[in-house]
């Protein structure tokens, strides 16, 4: 009986938690195309507040390993996009899916969803694939998820991020990087690149470093157009998001702006 009380304080506690940091965690087993064994465990904000960020997990893979995906959550429809990272930052799978179920007993699930390789365009349907590990209202991850969510120490940021996907036009790679230098406590100086197809390029001012507000800081006036943007930095990864209206993406190509995600490349 003591320990039954324990383990129902210890549910209570974890249920405690996720309210308290807006947070769920999801967990689904099942085969993708109906023939590849996959495990896909994330994070999201029920406020949509951060991005859903976790892993997908192949366990008959030569040599299975989480592999970070970052994305999208629609909650009008529970819908989530997400795209498959690799670590040099490499897109290498997009999937996008809808979960439903989340009240029944079992568990949500997902119903109907598909994962496409960018390159070559082949996909694979994701559906019928059941929570795992789900007990009293709860996602329990496997023994390899570590949360992706985890907040940047804003002494210990990353030097450099990047992201590559594929474009079918160029037949080749292309992508973006951010990279940081310190500038003194909590502030850092910063240049981007991103050129997923036209170019949108800067970096901070001399003189006038971003100041570090523990894992975020927010940036205005990068250009003569007034373009300005926030960045929220993560362990694993940053995503930035413009603050300013596409007037001010005039000074860039074809209203190309620093927005997107970025995996951290080097420590």
């Amino acid at each position: 009986m003591k320990h039954l009380s324990i383990l129902v304080c210890a549910l209570f506690l974890a249920v405690l938690s996720a309210w308290a940091d807006g947070r769920e965690t999801l967990c689904f087993k099942g085969k993708m195309g109906g023939r590849i064994n996959v495990i896909i465990a994330f994070e999201y904000h029920i406020d949509n507040e951060e991005p859903p960020a976790g892993y997908i997990y192949y366990p008959n893979a030569k040599n299975p390993a989480p592999i970070l995906i970052v994305g999208n959550y629609f909650p009008e429809e529970d819908h989530f996009v997400f795209n498959e990272y690799q670590s040099d930052g490499t897109i290498s799978g997009t999937m996008h899916f809808k979960v439903d179920g989340f009240e029944y007993a079992e568990g949500p699930s997902i119903v109907e969803g598909e994962w496409t390789n960018p390159k070559t365009g082949k996909s694979l349907t994701l559906k019928d694939m059941p929570s795992y590990n789900y007990y009293h209202g709860l996602s329990y991850t496997p023994d390899w998820f570590h949360s992706a969510l985890t907040p940047a120490d804003p002494a210990h940021i990353g030097k450099r991020y990047s992201y590559k996907q594929w474009h079918s036009g160029m037949g080749d790679y292309m992508g973006g990087h951010v990279s940081f230098r310190g500038a003194g406590k909590d502030k850092v100086h910063w240049e981007i690149c991103n050129a997923p197809s036209n170019i949108a390029e800067g970096k901070s001012a001399p003189g006038r470093p971003a100041v570090l507000n523990g894992s975020y800081f927010k940036y205005d006036n990068v250009n003569e157009c007034g373009y300005g943007f926030e960045c929220l930095l993560y362990d694993k990864f940053l995503k930035i998001k413009s603050t300013t209206d596409y007037n001010t993406f005039n000074c860039f190509g074809a209203f190309t702006t620093f927005e997107g995600i970025y995996i951290k490349v080097e420590e």
